[in-house]
């Protein structure tokens, strides 16, 4: 019996894990630059998985999901320059995860992580000397 209850305890834990770990990870965001129009992502990604988008404005973005080896406890998102610069990564630490809200805010390169989007998205702010 002490076994037959064992079994059916290590059969509960393991599913209950598994049960916790979405198939399916949504990510919706914004990248605001300087004066350029904000760029919307909406993107699902497979648990344990990982993918980079290419941006046109020359940064990419690494969105990686729960139970990848790059981010095994949580979801990680990474905004990267045209160089290859790591200019902000954002570590979501829930490895039941299902959809995460984010926004990147360049503003005369400093950028600004915001998780969740706010509404209204912010605007950069315009110097004096930059307003001719």
């Amino acid at each position: 019996m002490k076994a037959l209850a064992s079994f059916l305890s290590i059969c509960c834990v393991s599913f209950a894990t598994s049960a916790a770990t979405p198939e399916i990870v949504q990510f919706t965001g914004v990248l605001l630059q300087d004066a350029l129009g904000p760029v919307a992502i909406d993107l699902q990604l497979p648990s344990k998985d990982a993918a980079t988008l290419q941006l046109s404005s020359g940064f990419n973005l690494e969105l990686t999901t729960p139970g990848n080896p790059a981010s095994k406890d949580g979801a990680r998102i990474r905004l990267v320059s045209s160089n290859g610069e790591v200019l902000h990564t954002a570590n979501v630490s829930d490895p039941g995860l299902a959809s995460v809200s984010f926004a990147y805010q360049i503003c005369a390169g400093s950028v600004t992580f915001m998780s969740p989007v706010p509404s209204p998205l912010p605007a950069c702010k315009v110097s004096a000397t930059t307003r001719r």
